[in-house]
């Protein structure tokens, strides 16, 4: 079931659901206690909405939709999960030239991430990011500091 999980969300997929993510949101922030397969499937919904905003071009309410996946406190093995995921969005506003909004998104993420591996990966499409505005020597220096923490990384 985790395996299934990972990889819809890892490649943004909707699977159906009864209840929206908003609904599904609420409850969370309610307080209700939800289970690991719960939270990752509202993250991946959430990552869905994000998606379908950035087609409709409602690019204000990206980053809000993708600060409901970072309050559900993906942590340990997930953390993986919300970095591939910020990092696919951050992509697509790329691919709409909205490469501050990108910025933003990969820069929250990254102040909530604790893994090493996952913060270089982070780093290296913040530097792609950079590339495709054309600014060459933020991208090479951002990818310095992501091979710099990729060192740093302690063996697996």
């Amino acid at each position: 079931m985790k395996t299934a999980l990972v990889f819809v969300l890892a490649i943004g997929l909707v699977l159906v659901s009864p209840f929206s993510s908003a609904t599904a949101y609420g409850f969370f922030m309610e307080g209700s206690q939800l289970n690991t397969d719960q939270l990752l499937s509202i993250a991946e919904k959430q990552h869905e909405i994000a998606k379908l905003l950035i087609k409709e071009g409602r690019y204000d309410r990206v980053l809000p939709e993708m600060r409901k996946i970072f309050d559900l406190n993906l942590q340990g093995e997930y953390e993986q999960l919300v970095a591939k995921s910020s990092s696919f969005i951050a992509y697509l506003l790329a691919e709409k030239n909205q490469y501050t909004l990108g910025h933003e998104l990969l820069d929250e993420t990254l102040a909530k991430t604790r893994q090493c591996e996952n913060s270089a990966s982070l780093l290296k499409v913040k530097a792609y990011l950079y590339k495709a505005e054309g600014k060459t020597a933020k991208a090479i220096n951002t990818l310095e500091h992501s091979v710099d923490i990729e060192r740093q990384c302690p063996q697996q």
